[in-house]
């Protein structure tokens, strides 16, 4: 089963007319019975997207506000990569070789020279705060002011809103899980 939901003005997730690189990622998901019972409500193979400059996104749940219960399970499929203030989304994505630069949203905030093909190809901050775990390949995350880490397979990040961009270490993909919260920015 496929699913499809609005990302942004040049985003479709789930698109089946769109070419894929091959990644379906297994969602199990649990919801209520009438009664309140829990319930499996899905298991379903979540299909990626391909993103120019970036790789290929699964889109698993997205969320523009926090879930109550009890509640059948269903994905409330909201719009945007990057959720307002309560929302979530949790996403999975096999980036490609090289800077990852995608082509900016309106919830990226850019600064002279970031925009694509600039001196600062890739750089970019969200009002969000992102976790993620390395699941394969190896990502350097570099900051505004030069330092880089490089992330391994099982190596966890908690990016807080700052200006960033992010590079595939090597000549293999690499696969991250991420999930993003909607945060404020004073």
């Amino acid at each position: 089963m496929k699913t499809k939901s609005q990302v942004s003005k040049n985003v479709t997730t789930n698109n089946p007319d769109e070419k894929r690189q091959g990644m379906k990622v297994r969602t199990v998901v649990t919801g209520h019975d009438a009664k309140g019972r829990a319930v499996f409500v899905r298991d379903e193979q979540v299909d990626g997207t391909p993103i120019p400059g970036l790789g290929e996104l699964a889109f698993l749940w997205n969320a523009d506000e926090p879930a109550t219960y009890p509640n059948v399970g269903n994905n409330p499929a909201a719009p945007g990569i990057f959720p307002p203030v309560g929302g979530i989304r949790y996403i999975i994505g096999t980036y490609l070789p090289g800077v990852i630069a995608p082509e900016p949203t309106p919830e990226m905030h850019l600064e002279d020279g970031d925009e694509p093909r600039g001196a600062n190809d890739g750089f970019h901050r969200t009002d969000t705060t992102d976790f993620g775990v390395l699941l394969s390949g190896n990502m350097a995350l570099e900051l505004d002011d030069g330092a880089e880490v490089v992330l391994s397979p099982g190596d966890v990040l908690i990016e807080n809103g700052t200006r960033h961009r992010w590079r595939v270490v090597g000549d293999v993909p690499a696969t991250l899980a991420s999930f993003i919260i909607g945060a404020r920015r004073r």
